[in-house]
């Protein structure tokens, strides 16, 4: 038994050593990001604040005209500015405070991924009625989110 012990943890331990996630470089190159990345995010991190300011000019403008939006893995929700209009359009006008916060984020190329919290106010200004956690993926086209994957 202490023989089936010890090599266990040596050959747990050689594992930890060959894993390069465990490794300096591996950590250095994580975070470095290409142009394209930092570009993708640049466009996420101005919909947050969008959302945040409930400003739907500014929501809009970072959306490609025939963006698509799915529910994991691929069924399609709406397509096209119209219909976000009409799914977002409203809850701007209507809530009285909304908040979204990237907790965690993956960016590969033109991807990125959030992990995100949001919270509403739906009756009173500063009382957060609804809180809610979610991952979303965002594809980034010439600047503009071109598709949208939810996952719940």
């Amino acid at each position: 038994m202490r023989f089936i012990f010890l090599l266990l943890l040596c050959v747990s331990s050689l594992g930890v050593i060959a894993n390069p996630a465990f490794e300096d470089k591996a950590r250095e190159y994580n975070l470095q990001k290409t142009e394209q990345e930092k570009a993708a995010e640049a466009v996420i991190d101005k919909l947050i604040l969008a959302y945040n300011k409930q400003s739907i000019r500014q929501f809009l403008a970072l959306y490609a005209e025939d963006v698509e939006f799915y529910m994991y893995p691929q069924t399609l929700m709406f397509k096209g500015k119209k219909q976000l209009i009409k799914r977002y359009g409203l809850m701007f006008e209507k809530m009285h405070c909304m908040k979204s916060t990237s907790i965690k984020r993956i960016t590969n190329g033109n991807i990125v991924i959030d992990h995100e919290t949001s919270e509403i106010c739906t009756q009173k200004d500063g009382v957060v009625d609804k809180r809610s956690e979610f991952v979303t993926s965002y594809q980034i086209e010439n600047g503009k989110i071109s598709k949208v994957v939810f996952f719940r």
